[in-house]
């Protein structure tokens, strides 16, 4: 029982650890409804965010 709860402590301050600090992007899709606007995972707190770095050559 120890153990399952050094794991989980261990896994949570490795996600606060190693998360992904918060950004903003210009909207590029011009589909979107905030294109051209500065983006980013703090304006959709409390909803699922998938981030997605693609590149067109």
């Amino acid at each position: 029982m120890l153990w399952r709860l050094s794991l989980v402590i261990t896994m949570f301050v490795g996600s606060v650890s190693f998360g992904q600090g918060d950004f903003s992007l210009e909207d590029l899709n011009p589909n979107s409804d905030t294109y051209g606007q500065l983006v980013g995972p703090s304006d959709y707190l409390g909803q699922i965010c998938i981030v997605f770095f693609g590149h067109e050559y």
